[in-house]
């Protein structure tokens, strides 16, 4: 039988530094995205892009540091 993850650490995440950049980046790209697609400028689409990447990252390292996800702690047993 599998036991639900408690989310305890999910509060503390919020409270986060790093989240306000990982944010920035994430709307930065996103909205730099729109704009170069509604302006017909495939150049500033396609380099906004590359903020996401960096938003990912940084949700990553809050994520790991908290202990979130795949990053959480383990319920299996070794052998």
């Amino acid at each position: 039988m599998v036991h639900p993850r408690s989310n305890r650490g999910t509060p503390a995440a919020l409270r986060s530094r790093l989240l306000i950049p990982a944010l920035v980046a994430l709307v930065g790209g996103i909205g730099g995205f729109a704009f170069g697609l509604a302006r017909d400028d495939a150049v500033t689409a396609l380099g906004a892009l590359l903020f996401l990447p960096s938003a990912a990252l940084l949700f990553g390292i809050v994520a790991k540091r908290h202990g979130i996800g795949p990053f959480g702690p383990s319920n299996r047993r070794g052998d």
